[in-house]
């Protein structure tokens, strides 16, 4: 639009100043459009893709592989926002806001991701996140992956039960444990005649709830013919009787169909495998940014509600 403007001044003073020798008219117009030819080409350098990510090294700005001018009286008008927008996520840390809420009807909760993902750091911030909502809780913590996970849980007075795969417990024993549990709440809320956990407060009778964590489910079920089981009767009785599991798993390869129905509430790590989320039903979303360092991400989902990104410090301590 600009040299629609100035081609007629520039064709003029070259026009006058070949026909009547007045060299200085045709210097000035033959100037004028080098001059806005460089300036053409100096703003059409400052192009860049605004959807390129933006990077800090010190005081200077980036965006994608492009610095910004020093002065920020030089920048485009539509850099301004860009760059105030990368700087305000990068002086603000995300925040752990993962809710599962298995006591208002989830019941479960399944946790798929490849070794070093986070699914251990993530199960022990969960677990700290239940303990200090409900203090008086009860706890079995089940840890194959050498007992690294829960070991430091393991003089917490809400721990009832605690297993690895390196302890030489009994695994008949400790199962079947888990099995007696089920039917003994079965039998308290049929003697006090209410079919829900929540449902003896109302009459004066509590019962604290129970929370299974399982670190590395597969290899727990493969211990023994009674795991499969005992886990089976919790994921689909146990919602009610106030027993809920929370489990992770690197596959859901050797999980039976009949508990992974049961697991309502469900989360993938970053860069689980696409056949997994598709075993799960979830659909990674679109608005994805990079976790910060020492932060993992993932996606969650329960029912009735779509999946979502979450992001969740790596090696953090949670109430403890």
């Amino acid at each position: 639009m600009q040299f629609a403007w100035m081609l007629p001044s520039v064709l003029f003073g070259t026009y006058l100043g070949l026909t009547s020798g007045g060299w200085h008219m045709l210097v000035m117009s033959l100037g004028s459009a080098v001059v806005w030819l460089g300036a053409k080409r100096f703003s059409d350098s400052r192009e860049i893709d605004l959807s390129e990510p933006v990077t800090f090294d010190g005081p200077n700005a980036w965006i994608g592989d492009y610095q910004l001018p020093k002065y920020e009286i030089f920048w485009k008008k539509n850099w301004h926002p860009v760059v105030y927008a990368a700087y305000s996520a990068k002086s603000k840390a995300p925040a752990f806001e993962l809710k599962l809420e298995l006591e208002s009807g989830v019941g479960h909760c399944v946790i798929i991701g490849p070794t070093g993902s986070g699914k251990s750091e993530l199960l022990k911030l969960l677990l700290g996140q239940v303990i200090k909502a409900q203090p008086e809780i009860q706890l079995t913590l089940i840890d194959f992956k050498g007992g690294a996970t829960f070991n430091r849980y393991r003089t917490l007075g809400q721990v009832k039960n605690i297993a690895s795969d390196i302890d030489g417990h009994d695994p008949e024993e400790f199962w079947q444990s888990i099995q007696a549990e089920v039917g003994r709440r079965e039998l308290a809320l049929a003697a006090a005649g209410v079919s829900r956990i929540e449902d003896l407060a109302f009459i004066g009778r509590p019962m604290p709830r129970h929370y299974i964590f399982i670190d590395e489910l597969v290899a727990a079920l493969a211990e023994s013919p009674r795991a499969s089981g005992s886990l089976n009767a919790v994921a689909a009785r146990g919602r009610s009787l106030g027993i809920h599991l929370v489990v992770a798993t690197q596959t859901t390869q050797g999980v039976p169909r009949s508990m992974l129905t049961n697991l309502r509430a469900r989360i993938a790590l970053a860069e689980a495998d696409p056949i997994e989320l598709a075993q799960l039903n979830l659909k990674r979303p679109a608005e994805l940014q990079q976790a910060p360092s020492g932060w993992g991400s993932g996606i969650a989902q329960t029912p009735g509600k779509a999946c979502s990104y979450f992001y969740f410090p790596i090696g953090a301590s949670f109430g403890f």
